[in-house]
């Protein structure tokens, strides 16, 4: 059994050094690097928007209620070395201080979770595919990089602004570059693996 590991790990070592050996780092891929960066940088900006809305709706005035303070008190008394709970925190939008909210204020503040989670929810899978198409098409992920930050933000401005309409055109205008990555690592990733397999030659 233990002969058949090592065969089976050797036999993998060989085709991963084949396939490396094919892979080469472009000179352009510093852009790549550089278009992934932002589009983390994107999703830290939009960020600030929850931060906004909760001081503007969680601040003073709302701590100062005698039922927020009652919560508070309740859950400081079961979290006793906890520090005290400023700005609505932990709620996400749907816990007990958001409740306490006016409809109107939590609509506000929903929103600007919203446009900030829909991009969470994108931003490992666009990453991703940035870099990984990035070793074979660096110019144009790093141009797809670009456009999908500039969707994101539109989607987040249109979002707070609009509601769930306000999603177009920020929303397809970042999913089509995703596409085009898709395509490419695609085409790529089996392309090299059939070179890997001896499938194909390279």
């Amino acid at each position: 059994m233990l002969a058949k590991n090592a065969h089976l790990s050797l036999v993998l070592l060989i085709m991963a050094t084949a396939t490396a050996a094919a892979l080469t780092v472009p000179h352009a891929y510093g852009w790549v690097v550089v278009a992934a960066s932002a589009m983390g940088m994107t999703a830290t900006f939009l960020g600030g928007g929850v931060s906004a809305a909760r001081q503007k709706l969680f601040g003073k005035e709302f701590e100062e209620r005698a039922d927020v303070k009652a919560i508070k008190a309740e859950i400081m008394a079961a979290f006793p070395h906890h520090k005290p709970i400023t700005d609505g925190y932990p709620d996400m939008g749907a816990g007990v201080f958001a409740r306490l909210l006016k409809p109107a204020e939590w609509y506000e503040f929903n929103l600007a979770q919203r446009a900030h989670h829909n991009t969470l929810e994108f931003l490992t899978f666009a990453i991703t595919m940035v870099l990984t198409a990035g070793l074979f098409q660096p110019e144009a992920a790093a141009a797809c990089g670009v456009v999908f930050c500039i969707g994101r933000v539109m989607l987040a401005r249109g979002y707070t602004r609009l509601g769930p309409n306000g999603r177009f055109p920020g929303g397809p205008i970042s999913m089509i570059p995703m596409m085009g990555l898709l395509g490419v690592n695609l085409f790529y990733g089996f392309k090299h693996g059939l070179i890997g397999a001896g499938a194909i030659s390279a």
